[in-house]
């Protein structure tokens, strides 16, 4: 094709940059256009000892397709194996000679296609590893393989108290959509070769595709590769973007009987956080259970010994729908107190707030640690796909760090009180169900819709 004779100054008067970095410091992605009119986020780093490139799709496919909801799962992991006409230790090999990491992975409604080399190998790297995604292997003997990982990666997980309250969790509370159950063993059970060659084809599309590229290349060379790979897809996705239903969660205490030495209890609900507060409600989670030595580990494990570990996070419940839990394992005899316990540090936390101390402590290593995650390449584009993902903008990536820096303490505690939610779910694994005041007590996974 002509266009890859053209001389890289003419390519590169023809790619767009959308902004500068206009912090002092701030290293800022430019958007720019390759030859072809494909869009791509580009960050240049002259002296990286990697390059990558990071293609996100947009993934309504189980909104679709509620009998073959699985098959995002099914098919990223068997685009893993390799392309047609290779075996997948020939795919490995291959990988291996031009030292370079590629593959494919699909979550709540985003499938994600990535290929990290050497600055020097990343174009070789981007074609040999692209067949995964245009021509799949798709073999049955892989899905037979993924079928009974599936499967023993269940009995794994409810032989684990704390993982068996967290599906106990999920399957309470995603009731609405697809996403309670379409990582279940019996729905991944039901997928073949022709579903995941369906999704393939209907998800890996360039209008909902968001491409980023870090690495010592300019962003000409970078849309040579990018136009040379992603030109060979279909211009529009065949399935139509959806809103994903809302998790619904109960204020209900719910008790899974099962006899084992220690309690699993999960807490959580929904939160909704505009995008400016992002950075204050990183810093708030560290203080009360970013380790165990904050709020939660001091109160359950350090005033009464009751825990073997306790946190917090803010996740995806859904997609575009965040969710707020609190995590523990607890000594049996213990963990009612310890449940009580945790309970009374939340409300403290999430009504009277941070102290001035905890607030420059915990935003200090937060942003030291962001900070040295985006100084890989794969770092940094992650995190901006990671924004782009829940419509923030590469402005907002480029200064997260300082603008968390400069959150103060009043902020953290206006937006802990406007937003994290007043009652939490609580689901527990426990020998008995005595002492939690529990609204409802099951012996198996299969009877959470009662509890609903």
């Amino acid at each position: 094709m002509a266009v890859f004779g053209i001389t890289r100054t003419l390519v590169a008067s023809l790619a767009c940059c959308a902004g500068m970095a206009f912090a002092q410091g701030a290293e800022m992605f430019g958007l720019a256009k390759t030859l072809g009119g494909l869009p791509f986020w580009h960050l240049q780093r002259v002296d990286a000892q990697r390059a990558v490139i990071v293609a996100d799709f947009a993934d309504a496919f189980a909104l679709n397709h509620a009998d073959k909801i699985a098959a995002p799962l099914v098919g990223a992991a068997l685009m893993g194996y390799g392309p047609k006409g290779m075996s997948s230790g020939e795919f490995n090999e291959q990988m291996k000679d031009v030292q370079a990491r590629c593959g494919v992975s699909a979550n709540i409604m985003s499938s994600v296609f990535s290929v990290e080399a050497k600055p020097e190998d990343i174009a070789e790297a981007l074609d040999a590893c692209f067949h995964i995604v245009t021509e799949p292997a798709l073999r049955d003997k892989d899905i037979e393989r993924l079928r009974k990982s599936s499967a023993d990666g269940r009995a794994r997980q409810e032989q684990d108290r704390g993982s068996l309250a967290g599906l106990v969790m999920r399957q309470l509370v995603l009731v609405n959509g697809p996403f309670g159950r379409w990582s279940e063993p019996d729905e991944v059970a039901k997928i073949t070769a022709g579903d995941a060659d369906l999704w393939r084809r209907e998800v890996f599309a360039r209008d909902n595709l968001t491409i980023v590229a870090v690495g010592a290349q300019d962003a000409a060379a970078f849309g040579v590769m990018i136009d040379k790979n992603f030109s060979q897809l279909p211009e529009k996705a065949a399935v139509k973007a959806g809103v994903a239903p809302a998790p619904v969660y109960p204020a209900k205490t719910i008790v899974l009987e099962r006899e084992g030495a220690q309690t699993a209890i999960v807490l959580e609900n929904a939160v909704n956080i505009e995008a400016s507060e992002g950075p204050a409600v990183t810093i708030g989670n560290n203080v009360l259970g970013g380790g165990m030595d904050r709020r939660l580990g001091k109160a359950v494990r350090g005033e009464q010994g009751a825990t073997y570990g306790i946190g917090s996070g803010i996740g995806q419940a859904a997609p575009g729908q965040r969710s707020f839990s609190i995590r523990s394992a607890l000594a049996n005899d213990l963990a009612a107190g310890g449940l009580k316990r945790a309970r009374e540090e939340y409300e403290n936390w999430r009504l009277n707030g941070v102290s001035e101390v905890e607030n420059e402590a915990s935003r200090s290593l937060l942003a030291t640690s962001i900070d040295k995650g985006a100084a890989e390449p794969g770092g940094k584009a992650y995190a901006l796909v990671n924004m782009l993902r829940t419509s923030r903008t590469a402005e907002d990536e480029a200064l997260y760090t300082e603008r968390m820096r400069a959150t103060p303490a009043i902020e953290v505690n206006r937006v802990l009180r406007a937003r994290m939610p007043e009652k939490l779910t609580t689901v527990i694994v426990a020998p008995k169900a005595d002492g939690y005041n529990a609204d409802c007590v099951i012996r198996d996974v299969k009877e959470v819709a009662r509890c609903r």
